[in-house]
């Protein structure tokens, strides 16, 4: 998921040429650890909102 929103962002803000793969590369070395972190610290909270949102089903 990281790589994907990393890849999207960064075509975005510098479009797609020939350094576009170094440029996502660079991006997603940033984000990924990121992501791992915010993942592990809010599924708890994820987990509890989903409990939720499928009892009121």
């Amino acid at each position: 998921m990281s790589a994907f929103v990393a890849a999207v962002v960064t075509a975005i803000n510098t479009g797609i040429d020939a350094g576009f793969v170094l440029r996502w590369l660079a991006a997603w070395l940033l984000a990924w650890p990121a992501a791992v972190v915010a993942a592990y610290a809010l599924r708890p909270l994820a987990w509890r909102l989903a409990l939720t949102v499928a009892r009121l089903r």
